[in-house]
């Protein structure tokens, strides 16, 4: 495979051994990295390149991860953002979801399983995969035309930007319109496993979905109290 093809990984983290041993052990894993000492660095760095994940630590001089993060998703709602951090506390997990991540990885972590989620990550994540957006995964709902490659719904003439995590929640329920999704097959389709913190992430997408989704009156996200969710289309 040549260098160009690999996966290009943002890597902002201002712990210059744990920074080395990162590039190292993701270079092995078949990724090329860019490594920056803090957030200040990294915010420049992702203007001028394109990467196919980030991932960044939270405690950071000049620019935390949060605040970087934050800045990101203003300019780029598809990246996948993983952050990495020393801090297990369930609020800044939550924070750090909210924000738009796709993980939240304490430290000190297993490497062969940090390698493992990137790479579920990477799959899932449709502008990660170039060869994907040649396929044609446009569904049409209630009106409405759903645009998975190109990461965009439209409604009356209406364009609205969807991410890549979004886009695959949206197609699940499209294709089990009106079928009960449980919590634990929307989690493990998702994000690959079924623990707390990727259960809240689920409520945070689901919020999205439904802010995306509220002009048009004849979709609606049902929650099936204890059980799971349900795609409605409504009668007109």
């Amino acid at each position: 495979m040549s260098q160009e093809k690999l996966p290009h990984i943002l890597v902002a983290e201002d712990d210059t051994t744990l920074a080395t041993l990162l590039k190292e052990n993701l270079k092995l894993a078949g990724f090329s990295t860019r490594l920056c000492k803090d957030g200040e660095e990294a915010w420049q760095t992702f203007q001028k390149e394109k990467f196919d994940l980030c991932l960044l630590d939270v405690n950071m001089p000049k620019k935390n991860g949060f605040d970087l993060a934050r800045l990101m998703r203003e300019t780029d709602a598809f990246t996948p953002l993983v952050f990495l951090t020393a801090n297990s506390s369930e609020e800044d997990k939550l924070k750090g979801f909210s924000l738009g991540a796709d993980e939240y990885i304490t430290k000190p972590f297993s490497t062969p399983e940090l390698i493992a989620r990137l790479r579920a990550i990477l799959k899932r994540s449709v502008s990660s995969k170039p060869e994907i957006l040649i396929k044609e995964e446009v569904y049409e709902l209630a009106g409405m035309k759903i645009d998975i490659p190109n990461h965009h719904i439209t409604f009356n003439g209406i364009e609205k930007k969807i991410s890549g995590t979004e886009g695959e929640l949206l197609k699940l329920f499209v294709k089990n319109k009106g079928q009960l999704l449980s919590r634990n097959s929307l989690l493990l389709s998702i994000w690959g496993r079924d623990d707390f913190y990727t259960a809240r992430n689920l409520d945070v997408y689901i919020n999205k979905l439904r802010k995306v989704l509220k002009d048009n009156p004849n979709v609606e996200i049902i929650n099936v109290h204890g059980s799971g969710f349900k795609l409605m289309e409504l009668e007109a």
